[in-house]
């Protein structure tokens, strides 16, 4: 009979276990609005409302459900285990009974409400999972450096993912599968610090770069200009004015020449690295587009045989081989200190302020409470004592000064995390770090002689010196020479990054690479008094040519046979002790070992006691 009710049986969902199950979902439900609620109502987003709204919540809820299930198939097992009447297998839905009936609506109705409420969630927990703060602030001291870089890059609007995962199911399934293993290793603290670079199994740049740059549309020349400031009293302001040689890899653009020949378009470029960071370079070859190979360079240094180098992975170049500092860029301290007094920051009229601000960021400083108060202590001693007036009367300059500093810290040092400037090496351009010069050396030569060039106008117009100019002005009459120091001898062969190292002023004199004694004799002549060529060590001017005859025991024994310098260390000349003497008179090593020197018995200058 149609309208004839079934006999009531008991609900499986009436147990403890269903019971339980639907308290945490129904909970969850809740906690999920509410959340939902607050995130709406804070003006601020904050990632960890983000990953219990869309995360955690869900989750519980899907627990409580799996509990609530689970309940209902115990249930009816127990049930028929004691032959109950009300065993049933699976519940039983007659439409024709009312309350059948508007049990299946309500169910249907609930169950469509929270399909579409747990698709909004799960949706919204795809999106969380792909934005910005979930991969920045989620681990917070894990990815504070890349984070923070990030966010001053020019890439700042562009989302995380959009780099490192890009479109298509298949990599967003390798990037969470990888997500996990990151998870884990934050989780139990097992994180390296610093995080290494290059990632491995990176997304080709052609699928992720390319989406925004079209490297075949590159072509011609665009300026540079840096701005710099000497480290002097007046920090004296220059501009540095060059064009790059962007160029382009597509003939149809009018030929292939430039930085961006070596792009996979009319060449191809493949390479041997022997390390992890790819700085060393000691094989690279050339194919055109059609595959043929065009030529191969191997370096001179290279000391491994031919089969050791074939073992090694070949890559192909791409973008991320010059441009792997894209986006998460730690600026040298030289650098960002003159942006910060060419836009004003620092005040550029403070006397020496380029060269005490560099000098108090370049030291190491193991926490960065220490080191905001170290870089405090150093500028305002600095001007507290060398120029009272002028720290007494610009006291808020000063401050300002500080302040910037520790930006400039903050930009680029994380300590927790072993990371600064000299941390991840930047191969975009050749100043900081050997960049270009990893291949183009002067030392990658093919079997047919030829020299894989490294002459500076391949890539850049000659760098011109000026003085600081307006935006985009170009001095037209500037006498000055393009670097401040004149580059002569070994000094022009040797490559930019070993004096401009990330992380350390550049040398102003020669005694900070040379390691000299500043306070030794002859110390205060020039360079160029005794070496006859500037920037080589010989020939030497010979030392008759500036010293007096020489008198007592220097024309005595063997002494007028031995050159000067056998006695007189070059750039020392004072001889003390009595080491250098023994070097040929070994003999007398047990002679008045107690007095100490020769020179206080046996005397080389006229007028005294000379002893054979």
């Amino acid at each position: 009979m149609a309208d004839e009710e079934a006999p009531r049986r008991g609900g499986l969902y009436r147990n403890v276990i269903s019971l339980v199950g639907a308290l945490i979902s129904g909970g969850s439900i809740l906690l999920i609005i509410f959340a939902l609620a607050l995130e709406y109502s804070l003006k601020r987003h904050s990632p960890y409302i983000g990953i219990f709204t869309y995360m955690l919540f869900p989750m519980f809820f899907g627990l409580g459900a799996a509990v609530f299930l689970y309940g209902m198939r115990h249930e009816s097992l127990r049930r028929r285990s004691v032959e109950s009447e009300d065993a049933l297998a699976y519940p039983l839905v007659d439409l024709n009974i009312p309350r059948h009936r508007k049990r299946f609506v309500y169910v249907v109705l609930g169950g469509t409400f929270l399909s579409v409420f747990m698709a909004f969630v799960t949706y919204n927990a795809f999106l969380y999972s792909e934005s910005v703060p979930f991969c920045g602030t989620l681990c917070h001291t894990v990815m504070q450096p890349e984070y923070t870089s990030y966010l001053a890059s020019p890439h700042a609007r562009v989302a995380c993912v959009d780099c490192h995962v890009g479109h298509g199911a298949s990599w967003y399934v390798k990037a969470k599968i990888s997500g996990l293993r990151q998870v884990i290793a934050v989780a139990t603290g097992s994180y390296p610090t610093p995080i290494p670079t290059p990632i491995e199994n990176l997304r080709p740049a052609r699928e992720t770069c390319e989406e925004c740059h079209w490297p075949a549309k590159f072509f011609g020349t665009q300026l540079m200009q840096n701005p710099h400031f000497r480290y002097n009293e007046a920090n004296t302001a220059e501009q540095i004015s060059l064009g790059v040689k962007t160029g382009g890899g597509s003939s149809a653009l009018g030929g292939t020449a430039g930085i961006h020949w070596h792009m996979i378009i009319k060449n191809r470029v493949s390479y041997i690295a022997t390390d992890r960071q790819k700085q060393e370079i000691p094989y690279l070859e050339v194919r055109d587009g059609q595959g043929n190979l065009e030529d191969a360079y191997t370096s001179l240094d290279y000391k491994g045989t031919k089969e050791q180098l074939a073992t090694l992975p070949k890559d192909v170049m791409d973008c991320m081989d010059c441009h792997n500092r894209p986006t998460h860029i730690y600026q040298p301290p030289d650098t960002a200190v003159d942006r910060a007094m060419t836009t004003g920051l620092i005040p550029r009229t403070l006397p020496w302020a380029k060269k005490v601000v560099v000098d108090a960021l370049v030291r190491e400083y193991p926490t960065t409470g220490e080191a905001h108060e170290g870089l405090t202590a150093e500028i305002e001693g600095f001007y507290r004592q060398k120029y009272p007036a002028v720290f007494q009367a610009r006291k808020a300059d000063v401050e300002k000064t500080v302040a910037q500093a520790i930006a400039i810290f903050d930009r680029s040092v994380f300590p927790a995390m072993k990371v600064n400037w000299k941390t991840y090496t930047s191969n975009i351009g050749h100043r900081n770090w050997p960049g270009c010069f990893r291949c183009h050396d002067g030392r990658h030569v093919s079997k047919k002689g030829k020299i894989l060039s490294m002459g500076c106008t391949e890539c850049h117009t000659m760098p011109e010196r000026g003085p600081l100019m307006p935006l985009g002005s170009v001095s037209t009459d500037s006498k000055m020479p393009w670097h401040p120091v004149q580059l002569q001898g070994k000094h022009a062969r040797i490559l930019c990054n070993q004096c401009h190292s990330a992380g350390y002023r550049p040398p102003s004199e020669c005694a900070e690479c040379h390691k000299f004694d500043t306070a030794a004799p002859m110390m205060k002549m020039a360079c160029t008094d005794c070496h006859q060529k500037p920037g080589e060590a010989k020939p030497l001017t010979a030392c008759k040519e500036c010293h007096d005859p020489v008198r007592g025991l220097h024309t005595k024994g063997g002494h007028p046979e031995s050159a000067c310098t056998d006695c007189h260390k070059p750039h020392e000349w004072k001889v003390t002790g009595r080491d250098r003497c023994l070097e040929c008179h070994s003999d007398m090593k047990e002679h008045n070992a107690a007095k100490g020197a020769c020179v206080s018995c046996h005397s080389f200058r006229e007028g005294k006691t000379a002893k054979k």
